[in-house]
């Protein structure tokens, strides 16, 4: 008995049997030993999604439950209790070996962990064995990044298309908007006196459900001044409706990746997915000089580590230019 509940170890001999026990009690004496029950992982998951519908945004909660059926099917027959991290170890290498991308590992073992240590917290498990597995690194891609060229060329491939989520996706690139915050917008959140977009919203699909909710973050809500090409692409909207590209329902993601893959071919550039739309807007201004904190109000994102960490190629480009400045104003001089 150890805590009152009563545990069984049991060996090939009288001393593996000893050691076993041992090993129990410092789990015991550690904190580490939760009480015995027959939670399997796949009930727990189950339980922790329907605990997580108030607490996580649609989106967010969709991605998790997608990233828990994968693992469920590995692991969901295994006692809770009975997790350890060569479990999850070879749940990760099977999902590798079905074809995940270095970036689902990732997200399915941040999901994984965030699952399990709720667990904990609520004394279901005596410790989170994802603490043991080292988490899988995204390793992306070499892609070679659109130049301004053809930036320029995709915008005149989407303003000449003239849809709605074309014109969508064409604002995007002169706003840096995520698809859900462009997705979102009304009427009322441009000030045509002001020049500015009021980001007051976010549209997310779960299912075949979709749900308007809070931008992302507290600084996701953000007013961003308008370029005069987004003016143009505004005037060409159809009028009479609350939505800017919609009128019954949002587009869906896949509607938005066929617009953006039509759009690319046409403008004859590399294929990329809607969200690249953000990421070209931000390498833009970064290229230009725009200061890190500038840039990071305007992306929406709560922390400029966050902007430096996902573009510290582009501001590496800054820091190139700084360079040229410098040796522009005081190497005329002759200053060695």
């Amino acid at each position: 008995m150890l805590g009152g509940r009563r545990y069984y170890v049991t060996g090939r001999s009288r001393q593996e049997a000893l050691q076993r026990l041992r090993a129990l009690r410092q789990r015991y004496e550690g904190g580490q030993l939760a009480p015995p029950q027959r939670l399997t992982f796949r009930e727990w998951a189950e339980a922790y999604l329907r605990e997580a519908e108030g607490r996580l945004r649609q989106g967010t909660l969709e991605t998790y439950r997608l990233e828990l059926t994968w693992l469920v099917r590995l692991l969901g027959r295994l006692r809770l209790s009975a997790l350890t991290p060569w479990h999850i170890q070879r749940a990760l290498l099977e999902m590798q070996a079905a074809g995940r991308g270095t970036r689902r590992l990732a997200l399915a073992y941040a999901v994984l962990h965030s699952c399990l240590e709720r667990a904990r917290k609520l004394g279901l498990l005596g410790y989170n064995p994802c603490q043991q597995v080292e988490r899988p690194r995204h390793q992306p891609r070499e892609a070679r990044d659109w130049g301004r060229e053809e930036m320029g060329r995709f915008l005149d491939a989407a303003r000449e298309d003239g849809r709605p989520l074309a014109l969508m996706l064409a604002l995007m690139l002169l706003t840096g908007l995520r698809p859900g915050e462009a997705a979102g917008l009304q009427w009322g959140d441009i000030d045509f006196g002001a020049g500015t977009l009021t980001v007051r919203r976010s549209v997310a699909w779960a299912g075949k459900e979709w749900h308007i909710g809070q931008p992302k973050s507290r600084a996701g809500a953000r007013t961003l001044s308008l370029p005069g090409l987004a003016w143009g692409l505004l005037d060409r909207l159809p009028k009479g409706s609350v939505y800017l590209f919609w009128r019954e329902r949002p587009p869906r993601r896949e509607q938005v990746s066929a617009v953006m893959a039509e759009l690319c071919q046409r403008a004859g550039v590399p294929r990329r997915p809607a969200h690249y739309l953000r990421h070209c807007h931000a390498t833009l201004l970064a290229a230009q000089g725009l200061d890190v904190k500038t840039l990071q109000r305007r992306l929406g994102h709560s922390q400029a580590s966050v902007t430096l960490d996902v573009y510290a190629h582009a501001l590496s480009e800054m820091d190139r230019r700084a360079a040229e400045l410098v040796e522009r104003a005081l190497g005329a001089q002759g200053l060695s």
